[in-house]
């Protein structure tokens, strides 16, 4: 069975993120600080690559939630700022080897191969799939060596939910950092170290009581897009058929917003019409 098409926004603009993704059978991979501060650092250094904007974050002891930020379009990047990106990646030697690569091979003449080579990697800017990739093959590589470990450490795919900003991006933030308060880890969210508290907008703050958000919010992560009913619909229409369906159908979230799951309700929701027919 072909996998759904993530949700995501392809064309030119600014988008953000509800993203998580769970170690495999739910292993508690992590639950050593040293590991997730490494886990941390390896996302903070993976967002600088691929000009995400983190907005919140929490590592737990067998997966992680991000909020953040994707804006596509603009100038083309130039060289030295793809440098510097590769530098905040892999370390200043890997940036300076690069650019040493790239000047060797523009004396013999291979101009062409340094343009290719700088498309690659531009390819791989400010697009959410692109940056959860570097992210996890990089924290990868340290887990594996560091810990001698041969298997798959992550389930699947990651699950994310195209958010709408305001309110509904800051209920997605608070909930993001509620995880450790939960899970009876710490009593208050800013106690805990593997998480980046934010400041977040007065109007947003006791907007929503935060037991009802420690209840109810964990059912925004089972959406594809969550916000306002408005957001909800014209975005699912906007992006086409990758729902494959003519209709989307969005449903309220304990009164919090509107998500859809995408075209497997749509779907539904149109086989329930031809019967009715």
């Amino acid at each position: 069975m072909a996998r759904t098409a993530r949700i995501k926004k392809s064309n030119n603009g600014t988008a953000r993120y509800h993203l998580m993704s769970r170690t495999n059978d739910r292993r508690f991979l992590f639950e050593k600080g040293r590991v997730k501060t490494q886990l941390v650092d390896a996302l903070k250094r993976a967002a600088a690559f691929s000009g995400v904007e983190l907005e919140a974050y929490v590592a737990m002891d067998n997966h992680f939630h991000i909020v953040c930020m994707v804006v596509r379009g603009g100038e083309e990047l130039p060289e030295g700022e793809l440098l510097r990106r590769v530098a905040a990646l892999k370390g200043e030697r890997a940036a300076e080897d690069l650019a040493s690569h790239w000047k060797e091979l523009r004396d013999i003449g291979m101009d062409s191969a340094v343009v290719e080579a700088q498309d690659r990697l531009r390819a791989r800017m400010n697009d959410v799939s692109e940056f959860i990739k570097t992210f996890k093959e990089l924290f990868n590589v340290w887990f594996k060596r560091e810990h001698g470990y041969s298997g798959s450490i992550w389930d699947g795919r990651f699950k994310s939910t195209l958010v709408e900003d305001g309110r509904y991006r800051a209920l997605c933030m608070r909930y993001v950092y509620l995880n450790p308060v939960r899970a009876g880890m710490v009593k208050h969210a800013s106690d805990y170290a593997w998480s980046w508290i934010a400041t977040f907008d007065s109007t947003f703050v006791g907007s929503v009581p935060e037991e009802r958000l420690m209840r109810r919010v964990a059912q925004i992560g089972a959406g594809k897009i969550f916000g306002s009913l408005a957001f909800v619909t014209a975005t699912a229409f906007a992006l086409g058929d990758r729902f494959r369906s003519r209709s989307v159908a969005a449903r309220e979230v304990g009164g919090l917003g509107y998500a859809t799951h995408g075209w497997r309700l749509a779907k539904a929701a149109e086989r329930a019409r031809e019967r009715a027919a």
